[in-house]
C-alpha cells in the first residue's frame, strides 16, 4: 500500500482555515476534519522522526580474575672456584762445608827425672784398745708367790661372774645353766675367747661370750705384768627366786 506523502505545513494551515469557514455546506466541515487529522498526524510523524532511537543495548560483560603466575626461582648462584694450591718453593740446600782437618801436635816427651823414695819412717806403737764394758742386766722381778696368782685368777673369775647378764627367754622358761669358755690374758687384756661346753640354751652361750669381753677385770699385780695366762672359766646362770 503505498503511503500518501504528507502536505506541507503551509497547505495544511490553509487547508484548515479554510475549513474552519462557513461553508457551503457538510462536505467543507468534513475536509476540516480530515485537514485537522492531517495536521495532527504529521506532528506525530515529525515528533517520532526527530527523537533518536535508543542505543543499542551492549552485550554483558564477564570478568574472570587471572592468578598471577609464580615467580620463577633464581638460578642458583655458581660454585666459587677452588683455589689453585700454589706448589712449594724447594729450597737448594745448603752446601756443607767439610771441616778443616788439622794435623795435631805431637807432645814432646820431658826427660824422666829418677826420684830415690825417702827411708820409711818407724810405724808408731798402737795403744791397745779398751776392754769392753760388761752390760748389767736389769734386776728380774722378785717372785711371785703363787698365793698372789690364785688370788689375781680368782678376782679374775669374779668380775667376769659380775658382769653375766640372765637372759629374758632363758627366765620365761625358768631354766638355768653354766657355759664353759677358754680365753687367753696378758696385762688385763682378754683375746681368742671360744667356748669349751655349751650350755642347755643358745642365748646361756651368747651371755657367758659377752661376759668376758665386757667383765672389768681388776689391775694386774706387779709380778705378773707381760705374762700370758691361758684360763678356763665356768660361766653360772642361776635363777634367782625374786
Amino acid at each position: 500500500m503505498n503511503a500518501v506523502p504528507p502536505l506541507p505545513l503551509q497547505d495544511l494551515g490553509q487547508l484548515i482555515q479554510d475549513g474552519r469557514q462557513p461553508s457551503k455546506g457538510k462536505p467543507a466541515l468534513m475536509l476540516a476534519l480530515v485537514a485537522e487529522a492531517a495536521l495532527i498526524g504529521l506532528l506525530l510523524w515529525e515528533s517520532n522522526r526527530s527523537t533518536p532511537p535508543p542505543p543499542p543495548a551492549l552485550p554483558p560483560m564477564t570478568l574472570q580474575l587471572v592468578q598471577p603466575e609464580p615467580p620463577k626461582p633464581l638460578p642458583p648462584a655458581p660454585p666459587k672456584p677452588k683455589p689453585t694450591p700454589t706448589p712449594p718453593r724447594q729450597v737448594a740446600p745448603k752446601p756443607t762445608s767439610r771441616p778443616i782437618v788439622r794435623p795435631v801436635p805431637r807432645p814432646t816427651l820431658a826427660p824422666i827425672k829418677t826420684v830415690t823414695p825417702p827411708s820409711p819412717l818407724p810405724s808408731p806403737v798402737q795403744a791397745p784398745p779398751p776392754p769392753p764394758v760388761k752390760e748389767t742386766p736389769p734386776p728380774s722381778p722378785p717372785p711371785v708367790s703363787a698365793a698372789v696368782k690364785a688370788d689375781y685368777l680368782v678376782q679374775v673369775k669374779g668380775a667376769i661372774q659380775a658382769a653375766v647378764h640372765f637372759p629374758e627367754a632363758a627366765r620365761m622358761l625358768g631354766q638355768s645353766g653354766k657355759v664353759l669358755v677358754r680365753f687367753y690374758l696378758q696385762d688385763g687384756r682378754v683375746s681368742r675367747v671360744s667356748i669349751v661346753q655349751k650350755g642347755s640354751l643358745d642365748d646361756f652361750n651368747a651371755a657367758a661370750l659377752a661376759a668376758v669381753r665386757q667383765a672389768k677385770l681388776p689391775p694386774v699385780p706387779a709380778g705378773l705384768q707381760g705374762k700370758s695366762f691361758d684360763l678356763q672359766v665356768w660361766v653360772a646362770f642361776v635363777l634367782h627366786d625374786s
